[in-house]
């Protein structure tokens, strides 16, 4: 796969794009209100899961946190194809947030509210989202965001691939299994954005050495604490 720059974010945009639809759903009056917390959970789902749009699209509420308890989500398909895919609990605090409050407005009349088999995402005609339905709504959003003829479901998808690598510290196979791709070789495409240096990672290959030779073990300790606690 091929795969430009310009078709993924960079960290800081990604943060800007989360804070954007944040502080949009925050400051909404009305009926718009409404319509800007769904847009977010929709962007903010795409941007931390990788999933496609049919994925998307054909997640059920047993497919996420409110089914299983787990901060996942359940990908369906043929046997060999399906797979659960992770995500940071601030993705599964916004979906079941949703489910409490805005999707119970689109629910169908006569459908149960609580019914786990029936569509996550639901739009404001009370009908699930389809593929292209939700390509569009995505593109709206991300045009409104100032990411212009950037904007597609694809940008989401490829911006999760590089973040997981860079943020996991190159960890390719688990990028691979969230990303649902089928051989690595696919998923390598990512480590091409991501700055290393080869000599650092030398020196950690020694048994008995965690980090480059000089490297100040308070500041790494210092590092590694803060690190966890933002990816939590």
């Amino acid at each position: 796969m091929d795969l430009a720059r310009n078709r993924l974010l960079s960290e800081t945009e990604a943060d800007g794009l989360m804070a954007f639809l944040r502080e949009r759903a925050e400051s909404a009056q009305g009926p718009g209100r409404v319509s800007a917390q769904l847009d977010e959970v929709i962007i903010t789902a795409l941007l931390l899961s990788g999933l496609r749009n049919s994925e998307f699209c054909g997640l059920t509420m047993g497919d996420t946190i409110v089914g299983s308890g787990e901060s996942a989500l359940v990908v369906r398909g043929a046997a060999a194809r399906s797979r659960t895919v992770f995500v940071p609990r601030r993705v599964s605090v916004l979906i079941s947030q949703y489910v409490d409050g805005v999707r119970r407005r689109f629910v169908p009349r006569g459908v149960d509210p609580s019914d786990r088999t029936q569509p996550l995402v639901l739009n404001e005609h009370r009908r699930p989202y389809e593929r292209t339905g939700l390509y569009r709504r995505v593109v709206r959003i991300l045009t409104e965001a100032g990411l212009g003829d950037r904007a597609s479901v694809q940008l989401l998808r490829h911006t999760y691939g590089y973040l997981a690598y860079l943020r996991t510290g190159g960890n390719l196979l688990f990028v691979q299994r969230q990303l649902g791709h089928a051989h690595p070789r696919i998923t390598s495409v990512y480590a091409r954005f991501v700055d290393e240096s080869y000599a650092d990672l030398a020196e950690r290959i020694l048994p008995g050495e965690r980090q480059p030779s000089g490297f100040d073990k308070g500041v790494y300790a210092q590092r590694r604490e803060e690190f966890d606690c933002e990816t939590d």
